[in-house]
């Protein structure tokens, strides 16, 4: 027996089928959505009880820091007694000929070497100091200035004359390498003369006890 069913019937059936799938779906939905149970609920106790013993464990803790580097203590400098200390030898101003350091300095680099002795505090002392110098290198040899005042230097001039005295001075001396003297002048001297006494001291003979005038070079041979 065939079971017809009308079309009203059919339509409510179909809508009653769409509104249980909807009804299933919203479920599934809303279970999804649903946050999960994390555990059970704390009570007031035991948050405080929590909160008391985190803050404990931050206070035992402390604050953190940096610990600090040794400070690193300065070399110690051993100082001698005064007693161990050693004097500081002065500088020698006299070479092991007798004469001056200075001297002996010029005549490694000049065979023949002109020393003008003058007094700085006499005016008239600069003219000659100037045509000694002057004369000195018209004749290509070394030159010295010493002042009588430079105890160091015309100190041991002093010592080595021959025959003994003081210095000219105004005056000349010309000493011939290894340290000879050649020549004294005493008193004023031209730069002509200069000249002409240095060229003839490479081959005169060294200066005993006579000293040349004041106003005439010595003709030397």
């Amino acid at each position: 027996m065939d079971l017809k069913v009308s079309r009203p019937i059919q339509i409510l059936l179909l809508v009653i089928v769409i509104a249980g799938v909807g009804g299933i779906l919203s479920m599934s939905m809303l279970g999804k959505s649903s946050p999960a149970a994390s555990g059970p609920a704390l009570t007031a106790d035991q948050v405080r009880a929590r909160a008391h013993n985190t803050t404990t464990t931050a206070l035992a803790a402390g604050p953190k820091t940096t610990p600090k580097k040794a400070a690193t203590k300065p070399p110690v400098v051993a100082v001698k007694h005064p007693r161990d200390l050693k004097p500081r030898t002065p500088a020698a101003t006299t070479a092991a000929n007798g004469l001056p350091v200075v001297l002996n300095a010029a005549l490694r680099q000049h065979r023949i070497v002109v020393v003008s002795i003058f007094d700085p505090q006499d005016k008239t002392d600069a003219v000659s100091f100037a045509e000694a110098r002057a004369g000195a290198g018209d004749a290509g040899v070394g030159f010295l200035g010493v002042s009588v005042l430079d105890d160091p230097v015309a100190g041991p001039l002093t010592a080595a004359l021959p025959g003994g005295g003081l210095l000219p001075v105004p005056g000349l001396l010309i000493y011939r390498r290894p340290g000879v003297l050649i020549a004294r002048v005493d008193g004023f001297q031209d730069r002509d003369g200069v000249a002409q006494i240095a060229v003839g001291a490479v081959t005169a003979p060294p200066l005993a006890t006579t000293t040349a005038t004041a106003t005439t070079p010595t003709t030397l041979p």
